[in-house]
């Protein structure tokens, strides 16, 4: 097996490389220096320099215009009728229903609503007046201004009898209360209050002042002199 794949593969793998490596050599030489620097030269002269611009020319001098022509003959062909169909045949016909028909249907419809719409409205005025405003009238006139009445003259009397009876009552509490308290003020407790001042004044507050001119004063005169002659300073007064 060796010596048939020495024999015969080896020489086969050689011969596909050979082949191979050919052709890598002929497609460089073929296609990389000949044919493709062709085509490019090939490209630029008839694209370039002769279909390029023969386009550009015949899209400037002869489809331009064409189509210029084109788009005038459809405005002229489909357009203008179409608008003067639409004109006449749609716009001026419903105008004409709008300004004749329309209109004034709908204006008297309109005229119709508010004209319902008032009656309606005085309808419901009318019943609310029967059956709201008329019973409340006559309720209020019935009922409520002689009830309101009655209550002002009640008021008005219990006024007065709170009045009479406040007017009474001070006269009874000024009576009861207020002379005697008075009466007793003046003949018990102003004399008594400027007898015990008296008193006071002649126990207490005289013998006190006695007391302090005839004693307390010298006994601190005393006291401040032997001080000033020991220390040398006054002493605290008392």
């Amino acid at each position: 097996m060796l010596l048939v794949a020495l024999v015969v593969v080896v020489p086969l793998r050689l011969l596909w490389e050979l082949v191979v490596v050919t052709g890598r050599v002929l497609r460089m030489l073929l296609w990389n220096w000949l044919a493709r620097p062709l085509l490019l030269g090939l490209k630029r002269l008839v694209w370039d320099w002769f279909l390029a611009p023969l386009g550009r020319l015949l899209w400037r001098w002869v489809l331009w215009p064409l189509l210029a022509a084109a788009r005038v003959l459809l405005h002229l062909l489909v357009v203008v009728p179409v608008r003067f169909l639409v004109t006449y045949l749609l716009v001026v016909p419903g105008r004409w229903l709008w300004q004749q028909v329309l209109r004034p249907v709908l204006q008297a419809l309109l005229a119709a609503a508010r004209f319902a719409l008032r009656l309606t409205g005085r309808v419901v005025a009318q019943v609310l007046w029967v059956l709201v405003v008329c019973p409340l009238r006559w309720v209020g006139r019935v009922v409520v201004v002689p009830v309101g009445r009655a209550v002002a003259v009640a008021v008005r009397f219990a006024l007065r009898v709170a009045a009479a009876i406040c007017r009474g009552v001070g006269i009874v509490l000024r009576i009861v209360l207020v002379r005697p308290v008075v009466v007793v003020w003046r003949a018990v407790v102003v004399p008594v209050a400027r007898a015990v001042a008296v008193v006071w004044g002649l126990a207490v507050v005289a013998p006190a002042r006695w007391v302090r001119r005839t004693f307390w004063l010298p006994v601190a005169q005393a006291t401040r002199e032997v001080t000033r002659a020991l220390f040398g300073r006054p002493a605290r007064r008392q």
